[in-house]
């Protein structure tokens, strides 16, 4: 008989069996949905002991059936144990059954087919071996078979409710991942939610958003707890921990819940009234939460007056909300609703625990909806209420407006007089930089001037020393008055970098060898570190000597024993742009980090006391931050108090040539060479500067090891320091020694090892330190002529040339006088601008030298007059200013000179401008067609006969115009010219002008030119 009859025929006999059978036997028949098993159990409390599966089963009789569907069977200390039956009639032999609650302490299932186990679980919130947030157990059921379902549950913190249902493995797996999806979508949404309003709380600081995060955070905890899946992630201690004290988690979502009610609502404010009601139950709930914590009272009564005051605390929220909706408190809608739905969903819930309601979906599940709709209720609640806020500012600012309105309008007529009054202020301000400046400079540029001519007279030492003072106080004042005017463009903003190319070696040896000098004075040592740089680079380096100017100075006068040390190094970037870093570190007295907020802070110092050990105007760091930012650089300062400071800077510069300035060079490649240094740090950077350029250089520490060097040397460098000038004998005694071409020494100190004739039997050269490029070059290639020697050769070279000075003051007219006395130059001097046009009305000048600030007539009104004369309508007006601003130089070009020299005079910069503008150029004559035919066609209209007309009468005046001209000439008389100069325009100009030989070469010319044309028409040879 085929199988399937068999079935059918079984399947027959169930359904027509005994009523009593079909009551207590479950018949699981289809495939599709769960089973919910409710009138099918009968239960049985246990007695004061636990009971094993076998005793139960063996006490059938002793289970009475469960009267109604509500799986909610009271609360009890006991175990209680469900039975039934179920038969499998169905093809699937795989099934689950299920608890569906999650807060049984323990459930244990059993499956027994004929007495025997079949399969068995126990699960539950104590135990830890649950795989699914519910208990579960699976297990193959044989077909047609009757098998006994035993199920004990056991649970103090709680009612026993037992929801038992029974599916196929499959549709068990389908509805676990659904329903881990809507979990997931559950505490997502939550988050989601916190997140959102915690990102907002950042940015508006409303205590009330904090709240809702923390009642979101608290929700989600006890959700999570509630839900079972806490057991599934958290550790076994902190489970077990939680099991036992699951009431705290309704205490602490009542306590953020009411802390959150309180700031939302403002209590104090808007519900008055049920603030000291709120306030008393979050006091209540803070002791029960102490309580559960210490297991004060029985689980029993812990769980229920938590419950208990749970309800009164959110009643007491949501009569709060009326009470401030009634104080017009719109924002309070959202939130009686909400409290509604969770009072509401939380009464159904409870009730569903004590058994007064079914348990099922709903009742399980409600509250769990009714706080995730709280939670967007109060988001809502959240946003009306910054809503409502933002109107009220709105409000609140508009009626200020207008309340304001002629206040405003009178302090906008304050604010515009004093801005006027703050304009003419600043134009003040600097029209007296301006003439401080002038006032300044001018009389600075006769001290200099005049300081430096007898520097370099023949005096005696004390004379020059006096000179010498004289000189280092000017520049002192001039770098002060620079140091003032750099700060005003600062805070003017119109300070400004003007970038041209210029060697970064040549600027920084340049400024070594006098700040060199200047420690050594202080018997300070220099230390200089070169690595190769670019040959030429495009930036401010006027402005990048002042930077190192203003750093070495300040460590110069804030050193008074030790080193100063200067860095220099650079970084070839992207884009066609280098990178100069510049170190200067001292051994000074260094700067706390107290101190070091005063440094970059203009007229302020370290000691500022009237008894301060240094002075200075404290603009010096200012003015040095400015410019580094302008060439978009960086400053930084790292000091340690007593031990000194280092200042670095980084400057960004074009690149103009990229070939470095220090490279192996063939004069020094492979020269042997010694170089003797007892400072570690000096005796490194010169070992490294000869070595870039190619020299095999060994460097020597100590005299004992230069005693021993006996090879022979090209060059034999020795260093002696300020310091170890009393070594000298010792190392004069081992440089005698040693074989070599060259020897040379290096001093310090403030005494001069350069006077000491007696050394010159053992160097050939003496040089001061530190050791630089341009020493060296020297060394291979001696100059031809010291600087002195220099300005008197440029002073001998100049044009001769007609210049006039014009100066209100005689000193510095005075000064011109003397530096210009033996030369070609033709010096005429003006004291005045009313002299100076009149001066201009007589002689032709080849350049003029204006002052600006003049009495009566300034040097702007003075050109315009003299760019009137007929000689010197053209002649290049040059200005020599003391205004040191931009602006009032571009001023200056704008009205009409050509060039500006600035205030005090150098000699060399006049030198080179008089030499730039008075060139003199030899005219190279312009040969010319003797005829030009076509010209002739042009102007007789293409008519030939009128133009051979025209030529004939021309031929026959042209004699007696050339016996003219000569006549004139040779009288030296050009008045009657004048009517000539269409003819011959260039030897009227060159009589006008007095240039003589000139004619004479002109007139040669012409002469040749008349008997060029008169040969051409005996000849017939019109066109040429």
């Amino acid at each position: 008989m085929p199988d399937f009859i068999q079935r059918f025929i079984l399947l027959c006999c169930f359904i027509s069996s005994s009523q009593v059978f079909a009551q207590s036997t479950v018949q699981l028949i289809s495939t599709d949905k769960s089973s919910r098993l409710a009138v099918q159990l009968q239960v049985y409390y246990e007695p004061e002991v636990q009971l094993s599966v076998q005793e139960v089963s063996k006490n059938i009789d002793k289970f009475a059936w469960h009267s109604g569907d509500n799986p909610n069977y009271g609360f009890s200390n006991k175990g209680l144990w469900l039975y039934t039956t179920i038969s499998n009639v169905t093809d699937v032999e795989k099934w689950v059954v299920d608890v569906a609650f999650s807060q049984l302490d323990k459930v244990d299932i059993y499956l027994l087919l004929d007495g025997e186990i079949l399969a068995q679980v126990k699960q539950g919130k104590e135990r830890f071996n649950q795989h699914y947030r519910l208990p579960t157990i699976k297990a193959a059921l044989p077909y047609a078979q009757t098998i006994d379902l035993f199920v004990r549950i056991e649970s103090r913190h709680s009612s026993l409710i037992a929801p038992v249902d029974i599916q196929t493995h499959d549709r068990h797996e389908r509805t676990n991942f659904y329903d881990t999806l809507i979990w997931g979508l559950f505490y997502g949404a939550l988050l989601i939610l916190a997140i959102y309003n915690l990102i907002i709380y950042f940015g508006i600081r409303e205590k009330s958003l904090l709240a809702y995060v923390a009642y979101i955070a608290s929700a989600i905890l006890w959700q999570f707890v509630w839900s079972g899946h806490s057991h599934l992630i958290m550790p076994e201690g902190f489970s077990r921990w939680e099991n036992q004290h699951t009431d705290l988690i309704f205490v602490i979502i009542a306590i953020t819940s009411g802390i959150f009610s309180w700031v939302f609502l403002d209590i104090s404010k808007n519900a008055p009234k049920s603030m000291h009601v709120v306030r008393a139950c979050i006091v209540i709930l803070l002791i029960l939460g102490l309580c559960s914590v210490v297991n004060l009272f029985p689980p029993f009564w812990q769980a229920t007056l938590v419950y208990i005051v749970c309800l009164v605390a959110i009643s007491s929220y949501t009569c709060a909300g009326f009470e401030a909706y009634n104080n017009h408190f719109n924002a309070a809608r959202y939130y009686i609703f909400a409290w509604s739905i969770v009072t509401t969903t939380a009464l159904i819930g409870m009730l569903s625990l004590s058994g007064v309601f079914p348990s099922n979906f709903f009742t399980t599940y409600c509250f769990q909806f009714g706080v995730f709709i709280e939670a967007g209720l109060f988001s809502l609640a959240l946003m009306d209420k910054n809503r409502h806020q933002l109107e009220q500012e709105i409000d609140q600012a508009t009626d200020d407006l207008r309340n304001n309105i002629v206040l405003v309008e009178e302090q906008n007529v304050r604010l515009d007089i004093a801005r006027k009054e703050a304009i003419n202020a600043s134009n003040v301000k600097s029209q007296f930089l301006a003439n401080m400046s002038h006032e300044i400079r001018t009389p600075l540029n006769a001290i200099l001037g005049f300081s430096k001519e007898l520097h370099s007279a023949e005096l005696s030492a004390e004379k020059q020393e006096q000179v010498s003072i004289i000189n280092a106080a000017a520049d002192n004042l001039l770098s002060i008055v620079n140091d003032v005017l750099d700060f005003s463009k600062i805070e003017a903003g119109k300070l400004r970098i003007n970038n041209h190319p210029f060697s970064p070696t040549q600027i920084i040896e340049d400024l070594i060898s006098v700040m060199a000098k200047s420690a050594h004075l202080k018997n300070l040592e220099f230390i200089y570190d070169l690595s190769p740089l670019p040959e030429k680079l495009i930036g401010d380096s006027f402005r990048i000597k002042q930077i190192l100017n203003n750093l070495l100075g300040n460590a110069l006068k804030f050193t008074d024993h030790g080193h100063i040390g200067l860095s220099v190094k650079g970084t070839f970037l992207e884009h066609g742009m280098y990178e100069l870093t510049l170190k200067i570190e001292d051994t000074g007295i260094g700067i706390s980090r107290e101190d070091r907020r005063k440094l970059f802070a203009a007229f302020s110092q370290v000691d500022d006391a009237l008894s301060r050990s240094y002075q200075g105007t404290g603009l010096g760091l200012v003015i040095c931050q400015e410019l580094v930012k302008l060439m978009r650089g960086d400053l930084s300062l790292h000091s340690t108090v007593g031990q000194g400071s280092t200042f670095t800077v980084t400057l960004r510069t074009n690149l103009l040539n990229a070939k470095l300035a220090l490279r192996p060079d063939s004069e020094w490649r492979n020269k042997k060479v010694v170089f003797y240094d007892p400072i570690p740090h000096s005796r490194f950077c010169g070992v490294k500067l000869l070595k870039n350029l190619g020299a095999v250089v060994t460097g020597v520490e100590s005299l004992a090891f230069l005693r021993q060097l006996n090879d022979k040397y090209d060059m034999v460098f020795i260093c002696v320091p300020g310091n170890k000038e009393n070594d000298l004998p010792n190392v004069l005694e081992a440089t005698r020694q040693m074989s070599c071409q060259q020897a040379i020494i290096l001093y310090s100190g403030i005494n001069s090892l350069s006077n000491r004739s007696d050394l010159s039997q053992y160097f050939d050269h003496k040089l001061r330190l530190p050791l630089t490029m341009s020493r060296l070059t020297n060394l291979l290639h001696l100059p031809q002529t010291s600087p002195i020697d220099a300005i008197q050769l440029q002073l001998a070279n100049l044009p001769k040339a007609r210049v006039l000075a014009v100066d209100d003051m005689e000193m510095n007219l005075r000064l011109l006088t003397t530096w210009f006395k033996n030369t070609k130059l033709q010096l005429t001097l003006a004291y005045s601008g009313k002299d100076a046009v009149l001066q201009c009305y007589e002689n032709e000048f080849d350049l003029i030298l204006m002052d600006v600030q003049m009495p009566h007539m300034d040097g702007i009104e003075t050109t315009k007059r003299i760019r009137q004369t007929e000689l010197n309508l053209g002649t290049p007006i040059i200005a020599v200013t003391a205004h040191a601003f931009k602006e009032e130089q571009d001023k200056l070009l704008a009205s009409g000179m050509d060039d500006y020299l600035p205030k005090p005079l150098n000699l060399s910069d006049l030198i080179d401008l008089i030499i730039r503008w008075c060139q003199q150029i030899e005219e190279t004559p312009q040969e010319l067609a003797h005829f030009d035919w076509s010209l002739a066609m042009t102007r007789a209209n293409q008519n030939e006969a009128a133009a051979i007309d025209i030529l004939e009468q021309f031929v026959k005046q042209l004699p007696g115009l050339a016996s003219n001209i000569e006549q004139c000439f040779q009288a030296l008389d050009y008045t009657g010219v004048a009517r000539l100069h269409k003819l011959c325009d260039a030897i009227e100009s060159a009589l006008k002008r007095q240039q003589y030989e000139l004619v004479g070469k002109k007139m040669q010319s012409f002469n040749t030119a008349i008997q060029g044309v008169l040969f051409s028409v005996r000849q017939g040879q019109y066109i040429s």
